[in-house]
C-alpha cells in the first residue's frame, strides 16, 4: 500500500470512496477518461487505416526507411600470388558482427588484381549468416572477353575496379566494348559478369543469372567470402586486395515504420482526448 492511502475493500465498504490527495488522480475521473479515450479511439480508427492505406501506396513509408539506412565499409589485403592455371584458387574472408544492418539495400564489391592475364580469372563473392544459411552470391569475373570465336578472353594485365548493380559502364565480361586498356589495368564502375557457367566452358552467350541483388533483404553479420582463380595457364597474377560497402536498414522492412507511423498517431490522439 502506498503512502497516504487507505485500504478499500469493496466487498465490505462497496461505497469506500476517498478525496484523492495532491498529485493523485481521481480514479472516478479517470475512469470517465478513460471510457473517452476508447470511443475516441474507436471513431479515429477508420481514419487511421485510411491514412496507412495512403502512405503505403505513396512510398511514404519506403521514404522513412530510407532515411533510415546506413553504411558500412569492410576490406581485406590478402596480397597473395593466384595459383596459375588452377581452379583451386584463393579465398578471402572478412567476418562481419555486431553490424547494426539487418536488412541489406545496396552493396559495391571492389576488386584489385595486379598483373596476369584477366581473361583467365575468375571470382565470386558469396555470404553465409551466422548460423550457416547462404544469403546471396554473385559471379564478379568469368573470363572476361571469352566469346565463342576467342577461347582466351582478353590479354589484359588486372583489374582494380568497383562492381554495382546498375554500373553504367555495363557488363564487365566484354569491358573492352566499353573501355580498352591497351594491356593494363582495367578501373572503373562495372556490372558483375553475373555468369555462373563453368569457366572451362563460359562464353559471352553464356546466360547472366546472377547479382549483387542477391544479397538485399539479408543481414550483413556472417561471413563474407571472395574466391578467386586464374583457370588458365598464362600469366600469373598477385590478389591485392578486396572490400564492400553494404547500405541497409536497421530494421526489416516497411512495417516498423508503418506501426511507429500508427503508434504516433494513437498518442496524438490520446493526448488530445
Amino acid at each position: 500500500m502506498k503512502r497516504g492511502q487507505t485500504e478499500c475493500i469493496s466487498s465490505q465498504f462497496p461505497a469506500c470512496h476517498r478525496r484523492p490527495t495532491l498529485g493523485e488522480k481521481d480514479p472516478s475521473a479517470a475512469s470517465v477518461n478513460h471510457r473517452r479515450e476508447r470511443a475516441g479511439l474507436a471513431a479515429i480508427m477508420p481514419f487511421l487505416a485510411r491514412l496507412f492505406a495512403l502512405v503505403l501506396s505513396t512510398g511514404l513509408l519506403a521514404t522513412a526507411v530510407s532515411a533510415q539506412q546506413v553504411t558500412a565499409n569492410y576490406s581485406a589485403s590478402p596480397n597473395l600470388a593466384i595459383p596459375d592455371g588452377s581452379t583451386v584458387g584463393l579465398v578471402s574472408t572478412i567476418q562481419v558482427s555486431g553490424s547494426s544492418i539487418l536488412e541489406v539495400t545496396s552493396i559495391q564489391v571492389n576488386l584489385n588484381i595486379s598483373g596476369g592475364f584477366n581473361g583467365d580469372y575468375y571470382a565470386y563473392l558469396v555470404h553465409y549468416l551466422p548460423n550457416g544459411s547462404p544469403a546471396g552470391i554473385v559471379s564478379l569475373l568469368n573470363r572476361s572477353g571469352r566469346t565463342g570465336s576467342n577461347a582466351f578472353g582478353y590479354g589484359d594485365a588486372g583489374f582494380n575496379v568497383t562492381f554495382a548493380h546498375g554500373a553504367p559502364n555495363g557488363d564487365i565480361h566484354l569491358y573492352q566494348q566499353i573501355s580498352n586498356p591497351a594491356g593494363g589495368v582495367l578501373t572503373g564502375l562495372w556490372q558483375p559478369d553475373g555468369r555462373s557457367a563453368d569457366p572451362l566452358s563460359v562464353t559471352d552467350a553464356s546466360p547472366r543469372t546472377d547479382s549483387l541483388l542477391s544479397f538485399n533483404g539479408f543481414a550483413a553479420d556472417g561471413e563474407w567470402s571472395l574466391y578467386l582463380a586464374d583457370v588458365s595457364a598464362l600469366g600469373t597474377g598477385t590478389f591485392v586486395s578486396w572490400g564492400m560497402t553494404i547500405v541497409g536498414v536497421p530494421e526489416p522492412g516497411t512495417w516498423a515504420a508503418g506501426g511507429l507511423a500508427l503508434l504516433t498517431l494513437v498518442q496524438w490522439r490520446r493526448r488530445r482526448a
